[in-house]
């Protein structure tokens, strides 16, 4: 199948065009950052009441894994002159990456790491082939459009669909209710005008020397349960407050403990 003017090589050859190959990682590379730029602001911009912070070296290194990452899927899904090839291929190295990255962060051995590769890969692959088949629609789309009319405006326009996907992908990132309920909890109570403080705030001995100071909050799963999570408070004179709260559902949240750190 021939693909405009991005793709010379000849029918019966197994490999696309340069040209081609670079669109489909370029593609990949767009629905990659827009997808870590909505992960990255999208819980600033449906809570605005609450000081969410940005870790900016976390979204840097998001940014850099998942926007390679999608840029490597999608020049590999247009390496191949076969459609089904290119799919084939594409989505079994996003289901790699994707195995590969929960695996480094997690503590299994050696044997179970290969076990699990062995037994979860092609699962993941499948579910990976929806990626693949978008980011090979996209490039398939730019090649034709460059012998269209208009040809500037639908490269435009199939920039801003893959920028779009993206976005709806990283907007499914957003905080889960209950760890917007544990940050709101930590919030209300760390304010100064606060008469109901749980003990756990109260007693933390350096607290009101700090009152009136703006802070940011951070939030993650914590690690002592799986029902709780770990919120920080950093405030901009340099004081770090960190609390953690359980969230059973069906029940009030509340703060198990808080710690005072050093930044």
């Amino acid at each position: 199948m021939k693909l405009g003017s991005l793709n010379s090589t000849p029918n019966n050859s197994l490999f696309s065009n340069i040209g081609y190959i670079a669109v489909g990682a370029a593609y990949g590379l767009l629905i990659g950052i827009s997808f870590v730029l909505m992960w990255t602001f999208i819980n600033s911009w449906l809570y605005r009441d609450l000081p969410l912070g940005i870790d900016l070296s976390l979204v840097a290194g998001r940014g850099a894994l998942i926007g390679l990452s999608l840029a490597l899927i999608g020049a590999v899904t247009c390496l191949f002159n076969e459609t089904w090839l290119g799919l084939t291929v594409g989505s079994a190295i996003a289901g790699l990456l994707a195995l590969a990255g929960s695996l480094i962060i997690s503590s299994t051995g050696a044997g179970l790491t290969l076990i699990l590769i062995l037994f979860t890969l092609a699962p993941i692959a499948v579910m990976s082939l929806p990626i693949a088949w978008i980011i090979r629609r996209l490039a398939d789309k730019h090649a034709f459009a460059l012998n269209l009319k208009w040809s500037a405006v639908r490269i435009v326009t199939l920039a801003l669909i893959a920028a779009v996907l993206g976005a709806g992908f990283g907007y499914f990132m957003r905080m889960p209710e209950n760890a917007v309920l544990a940050v709101r909890l930590v919030h209300e109570h760390l304010q100064p005008t606060s008469e109901s403080r749980e003990d756990a705030v109260s007693q933390l001995p350096n607290l009101q020397e700090h009152a009136g100071t703006s802070y940011k909050l951070f939030e993650e799963p914590s690690a002592e349960s799986t029902e709780g999570f770990d919120i920080r408070a950093e405030y901009e004179d340099g004081y770090i407050v960190e609390c953690m709260v359980v969230v059973y559902p069906g029940f009030s949240p509340y703060i198990r403990h808080c710690d005072e750190l050093k930044r």
